[in-house]
């Protein structure tokens, strides 16, 4: 186990206000923009808080969004994409919760750094759709390889690259993704749980951060169909970036024994 998972982290009051407003945008740019809103989080919180925190945290943070969105667009989800997607995240974050607390710090960073870069500015291509669509079952192996990925690195992004690509509607699409990554942030809340992450130290940010993610949620559904997501997605993608670089940054201050 990583050992800033050892050393205790205050809960202050400079994280009691910050975290719930961050919540607060990241739940409406998810309910706006189709998605982005977890990574958004994840980024932001990265910069506040040690990234072994807050990677099983995130999962926890949008979880009371992704009940809103999910049960606002029940009926839009496509279960062809959510059924299977389900029993592979059991699998996906099983396998990535036994590997995610052996991983140093350097190596998390360096991880979540590079899944965002890769899944903000490398975009499914025709030939990996091609692939897929020859795959039988490919939303079960999809649910096997974006929680593996969001479990060790906090980031899946497949999912969501793979959804833009899709022929649903915009509804459908936020209620798809709000029910496929609901159910995986289940199965990864359970798995960091089993290990040994203490969730009751951070139950208070974890309270305020619900109450701020269905308000976000409400808000992001009543701007649904009346503001163009290009804006928002050309900005997380700027701000994911500035990011990624900062926790390249602190992997190489941390390779070189220096404190970041």
């Amino acid at each position: 186990m990583p050992a800033s998972l050892l050393r205790p982290f205050p809960v202050t009051d400079y994280l009691i206000y910050v975290v719930p407003l961050i919540v607060f945008g990241g739940a409406y740019l998810s309910t706006v923009a189709g998605m982005g809103g977890g990574l958004l989080i994840l980024a932001t919180c990265s910069q506040i808080m040690p990234i072994n925190i807050v990677i099983p945290l995130n999962g926890v943070f949008v979880f009371a969004g992704q009940v809103t969105r999910t049960v606002q667009f029940w009926h839009h989800i496509d279960w062809r994409i959510t059924g299977p997607f389900i029993p592979g995240a059991i699998i996906g974050a099983l396998i990535g919760t036994l590997i995610y607390f052996s991983l140093s710090d350097i190596a998390i960073a360096l991880l979540l750094g590079s899944v965002m870069l890769w899944f903000s500015w490398v975009p499914s291509g025709q030939a990996s759709q091609n692939i897929a669509a020859k795959i039988p079952q490919p939303w079960f192996w999809v649910g096997i390889i974006h929680t593996f990925l969001s479990t060790v690195s906090g980031a899946g992004g497949l999912m969501q690259s793979l959804m833009v690509n899709s022929k649903l509607p915009k509804e459908g699409v936020v209620a798809t993704i709000a029910g496929t990554l609901l159910a995986m942030s289940l199965f990864k809340t359970v798995g960091y749980f089993l290990a040994g992450f203490d969730y009751m130290t951070w139950l208070p940010l974890i309270l305020l951060s619900w109450v701020t993610g269905v308000a976000g949620t409400a808000l992001g559904r009543h701007s649904l169909n009346r503001m163009p997501d290009i804006f928002f997605r050309r900005l997380i993608k700027a701000m994911v970036t500035v990011f990624a670089l900062r926790l390249f940054w602190r992997a190489a201050s941390l390779a070189l024994g220096n404190s970041p």
